[in-house]
């Protein structure tokens, strides 16, 4: 899609965007002048990921033009969060507002509003090395991997731990925006952020939930059903609390098959199987933490 001599401003292409969205699927626009169309199961800093009749391809943001999304507050929430990348501040405050006007309940617009103002804070007054805040003040040690970066370490008396943090959990998101594929000063930049504000990690966690029975009651004790972001546990019974399983955890695997594909039916179903095996749970939650004294 080739942009008009000048281009658009971002609310003027978001109002367009409102009213173009197809009926059926996102459409992701190529600079090639090509589109793809899909469902955009993923944001990151460097890439998308687009569940097509295909398969889930790999799309490269440099390689991207623009994207319509189906749901018209999401194409406000994408053009907010491309403004806010750009340091538009005021562009991505006017969008993600509408983003909250067409979907008041739609928590990942207001976390962008809270996120919009980390930045406008970190940009007053930046850590020089935020990888040393966070070991230093924060008691957190980061590790690379080739997606989400990972706690190599947590010292037991930090707030980080205290919240419920451990060595081990992978480093989701901030403020709802994708911590992978980014270097670990970008990493630790987003979850230092001002000293005694707070911030929302999202992590990733595998959960082994050991086989046995529950007080005579039929295996597993704990239930699961499918809310708007995927499959969520829904209670937990006395094994799931044990394994450490919290009401509200989103399941993003279940012994290494991901989930996101998985009808509630058959995730209960192979739940149901697991009984003289026990069941690894990969899950995603997230924690609200209030940032340590000298960590902005």
């Amino acid at each position: 899609m080739k942009k008009p001599e000048g281009g658009l401003t971002p609310l003027a292409l978001a109002l367009i965007v409102a009213f173009a969205s197809s009926a059926f699927a996102d459409e992701v626009f190529f600079t090639s002048g090509q589109t793809l169309k899909g469902l955009v199961v993923e944001e990151h800093v460097d890439r998308l990921v687009v569940s097509t009749v295909d398969g889930e391809q790999v799309i490269w943001r440099h390689d991207v033009d623009q994207v319509f999304f189906d749901d018209p507050e999401r194409n406000y929430l994408y053009l907010g969060n491309e403004a806010l990348a750009a340091g538009d501040f005021q562009a991505a405050l006017t969008l993600y507002q509408k983003a909250i006007h067409m979907n008041p309940a739609w928590d990942d617009a207001r976390d962008a509003l809270r996120r919009l103002d980390d930045r406008q804070r970190r940009t007053a007054g930046a850590a020089e090395r935020p990888e040393r805040v966070l070991q230093d003040v924060w008691g957190l040690t980061l590790a690379a991997t080739e997606s989400y970066p990972v706690l190599s370490a947590v010292a037991p008396d930090s707030a980080a731990a205290q919240a419920g943090l451990q060595a081990g959990d992978a480093l989701v998101a901030a403020w709802g925006e994708s911590l992978g594929y980014r270097s670990l000063a970008q990493v630790a930049q987003r979850v230092a952020g001002p000293a005694g504000t707070e911030v929302k990690i999202t992590f990733q966690r595998d959960v082994t939930v050991l086989a046995g029975a529950v007080a005579n009651a039929p295996w597993p004790g704990f239930g699961v059903t499918m809310a708007p972001e995927g499959l969520t546990v829904s209670e937990v019974g006395v094994l799931g609390a044990a394994a450490g399983l919290q009401v509200g955890d989103l399941v993003v695997a279940l012994d290494g098959r991901p989930t996101r594909y998985l009808p509630l039916g058959q995730a209960r179903t192979a739940i149901a199987k697991t009984k003289t095996a026990g069941l690894r749970f990969q899950i995603h939650r997230y924690l609200l933490i209030l940032r340590p004294t000298g960590s902005s």
